[in-house]
């Protein structure tokens, strides 16, 4: 990795940090004020449908119309050289409007379609906060469009800053606007948020806004027609990823009242570092991988995937073990107050343990689906997309009643696995060049520092658990949070003995001349 793609992937894995810092501090509070309760299932369900349209365009925009329309530009501005990518950004918002109006309309049906298990007073709830939630799919796309330009042109941190504007309002908000306006007071945090992170990116782009974006319609114009061809598939395997949250959802909602929210508890926990670390490594090397692909320099864009692939699996993999041990105290230390008692810290910390491996397998899927874009074979990632989704709608079917949660859990991690499994081997083809060398050593040597940080932290945990246990709840989880300490000195020690090269180079950040030794 070039010392300049480092310094851009770990300064946007340090805002998404922050940002997943404040997300943690988010969901501490709203655990304590609401617990895993129906009322916030009714939040976590409405929350869910506006963001179906702009999560999907984001993906779509980002991926496959700008980074082609800005190399097209070859340096020319002005409203008649925007006007393709004038007409799209003009549609965008008005489907989003749309799209707003028809989900306001249509909340009651939707709700009950995506969760027909909920109680009746839930799901009233429910449809209610969709239906105040609408504004969220303007301003979403909006924001999408925004940050697409901002990634185009390489500018990567003011699109970063969205998980901190966003929590910071809706802590702000569950504080001082609880006890007025109950659940809705997160409504009014989630929207202000939005907003906030909107006008920041009209501003960071305000130059380009107006010196070269106008409303437009030019439907024939050929930088609006060129890449049609990628956004169809793009944009139904992005919707495809979303059915799998969707699918969840729909076999949860037959559960016990608080299971929804137990189960998103444990995927915001298990989601952080792939938000973290594998969006930071697909934000900073997509570009490059484009260029490599339209130069037909399939060596370089075979090194790039290597080199990116080592880096998250040495980020990923280490955080997916230490959640997989130190689920429960986690949780316990995180969730456990207010109305958010044992048994639903149990519960949590049985499924986000359950979760913990799609963590490495979902960070391993999306750089291969950068690669397949890169190439623009967008049919594949789509047909991967759908095998996995079917898949966590038979094994949901199969283990829902039997397992509870725990099965949907265990299901969303086998189709992650699986997803994982047949987009590097779609990746390896279309690079059309081998791995490189040291690539299967270097795999070794990460797979050796997670043996080291496994067996330490296991046997620290339970020699902790077998002398402590009548110890308040608190002190015990953070006491076994301290075991995997001895694992992760172990884990460097057999990577910096290895010279694992990301260690190497973290190490040489904190301590100037210490990487070469």
């Amino acid at each position: 990795m070039s010392v300049a793609a480092r310094r851009s992937t770990l300064g946007v894995a340090g805002l998404n940090f922050s940002g997943k810092a404040l997300a943690v501090a988010k969901t501490m509070l709203v655990a304590a004020l609401f617990g895993a309760s129906g009322t916030l299932d009714a939040f976590w369900v409405a929350y869910t449908l506006p963001l179906l349209l702009p999560g999907v365009l984001t993906t779509v925009i980002t991926v496959a119309f700008v980074p082609r329309f800005m190399s097209s530009l070859q340096g020319r501005s002005g409203p008649a050289a925007w006007r393709g990518a004038n007409t799209l950004f003009t549609l965008v918002l008005l489907v989003a409007v749309v799209a707003a109006a028809l989900l306001w309309w249509g909340a009651d049906g939707l709700v009950h379609r995506l969760a027909p298990g909920l109680a009746p007073d839930v799901h009233a709830e429910a449809v209610h906060l969709t239906r105040l939630l609408m504004p969220a799919v303007p301003l979403l796309c909006l924001s999408s469009l925004l940050a697409a330009l901002s990634y185009a042109s390489e500018r990567f941190m003011f699109p970063a800053l969205e998980g901190v504007t966003t929590n910071v309002i809706v802590i702000l908000a569950a504080l001082l606007l609880l006890r007025s306006m109950g659940i809705q007071a997160l409504v009014v945090g989630v929207l202000g948020g939005f907003i906030l992170q909107s006008a920041l990116l009209l501003w960071s782009n305000r130059r380009m806004i107006r010196e070269n974006l106008r409303p437009a319609a030019a439907l024939g114009h050929p930088d609006f027609l060129k890449p049609l061809a990628h956004l169809l598939p793009l944009f139904v395997g992005s919707a495809g990823s979303v059915l799998n949250s969707l699918v969840n959802q729909y076999f949860v909602s037959g559960l016990d009242a608080g299971a929804i929210s137990a189960l998103a508890f444990a995927g915001m926990i298990a989601g952080m570092p792939v938000e973290v670390f594998a969006q930071a490594v697909m934000t900073t090397y997509y570009p490059g991988l484009g260029r490599s692909f339209a130069r037909r320099d399939h060596a370089a864009a075979a090194h790039a995937h290597a080199d990116g692939l080592r880096f998250l699996v040495f980020m990923t993999l280490p955080a997916a073990i230490l959640i997989a041990l130190l689920a429960h105290p986690l949780v316990v230390l995180l969730l456990e107050r207010g109305r958010f008692d044992a048994a639903a810290s149990t519960q949590t910390a049985i499924v986000l343990a359950l979760l913990a491996p799609s963590i490495l397998m979902r960070s391993v899927a999306y750089l291969n689906y950068r690669v397949l874009h890169a190439a623009i074979r967008p049919w594949t990632q789509v047909a991967i997309g759908l095998v996995g989704v079917a898949l966590n709608v038979v094994l949901n079917a199969l283990w829902v009643n039997r397992f509870g949660l725990a099965g949907i859990a265990v299901s969303t991690t086998v189709s992650a696995t699986i997803a994982a499994l047949l987009s590097y081997a779609a990746a390896r083809r279309v690079l059309e060049a081998p791995a490189p060398r040291t690539l299967r050593l270097e795999m070794v040597t990460l797979l050796r520092m997670a043996v080291a940080l496994t067996v330490p932290s296991a046997l620290a945990l339970l020699a902790m658990r077998a002398v402590a246990t009548d110890w308040p709840r608190p002190l015990l989880a953070l006491l076994e949070l301290g075991c995997a300490v001895p694992g992760l000195l172990c884990a460097a020690w057999v990577g910096w003995r290895a010279g694992q090269p990301d260690l190497r180079a973290a190490i040489g950040r904190l301590r100037p001349g210490w990487a070469g030794q």
